[in-house]
């Protein structure tokens, strides 16, 4: 999307971890990293933020067969977590808070630390609910695995990017923006592939009109590629999906929506 933008012919993807993710970006070996990062005050000391694309909070995944039912049931556990995360400080804090004995086993990348827990070298594995929900639905056997708890941490995640180029965050920032309008909108990926009724859209509404033609008609160029906001949560999380996230009611939902999620104006 944020390629379509600027109307970049050419992308490459680099697979980064959970601590490699940082080092990457400071360096400038990357641009943008678009993945489960939590947007806080100790990584912007580091890094800029751009607009939150998904709010999440970390929960439990234990084996089916077990007893483990939430947090105030992990004394004595072995718990799984995958390092350079929010998520094994937030566990540990929580743990550290009721005077738990607990044994943690760290791991590189998230799905080694997935399949620790399948292994049985632990009896549960922690991260944020999206991804323990993403790790279960693509698992041989789903049903092995049951996510359990309540969420006990916030967990914003946005994309990040060198911090003090005003000019690549307002393309970051802008395209994720541009998506959330073209939603509220109503303006879809098959409007904007139809000349006729991107005309009609267009002249009902200036705030449509502005959107599609500033910037030389960049976000124009981001939705006939990609759709809009809820397109692309509908593409990974809707309720056809096996990672199905339920939207509605929660902060992901459009703000006029009694959601979270809402844009500026593009004028």
């Amino acid at each position: 999307a944020v390629a379509s933008f600027l109307d970049v012919p050419d992308v490459e993807f680099v697979n980064l971890t959970s601590a490699s993710r940082i080092p990457a970006v400071v360096s400038g070996s990357v641009d943008v990293v678009f993945r489960t990062t939590t947007q806080t005050i100790s990584r912007d000391d580091q890094v800029d933020f751009g607009p939150v694309t998904f709010y999440d909070g970390q929960r439990l995944m234990v084996r089916a067969d077990s007893r483990i039912s939430g947090l105030d049931d992990l004394n004595g556990a072995r718990i799984c977590v995958f390092t350079g995360t929010t998520s094994e400080r937030n566990i540990t804090d929580q743990m550290r808070l009721r005077n738990f004995r607990f044994q943690q086993i760290t791991f590189a990348e998230a799905k080694q630390a997935f399949d620790g827990l399948a292994a049985g070298r632990c009896d549960v594995f922690t991260t944020d609910a999206s991804q323990l929900t993403a790790f279960r639905a693509t698992a041989p056997n789903p049903a092995d695995f049951k996510i359990v708890g309540r969420e006990f941490s916030d967990e914003p995640l946005a994309p990040m990017f060198q911090e003090n180029d005003s000019k690549w965050a307002d393309v970051v920032v802008y395209t994720v923006w541009g998506m959330i309008l073209a939603e509220e909108l109503g303006i879809t990926q098959a409007v904007v592939r139809d000349p006729a009724q991107l005309a009609e859209a267009t002249a009902k509404d200036p705030n449509a009109k502005n959107l599609m033609e500033l910037k030389g008609g960049a976000i124009q160029r981001v939705l006939r590629l990609v759709g809009n906001y809820g397109e692309v949560y509908d593409r990974y999380f809707g309720p056809r999906q096996k990672t199905a996230i339920s939207r509605p009611g929660t902060r992901n939902d459009l703000a006029k929506r009694g959601g979270a999620q809402t844009s500026r104006p593009f004028r």
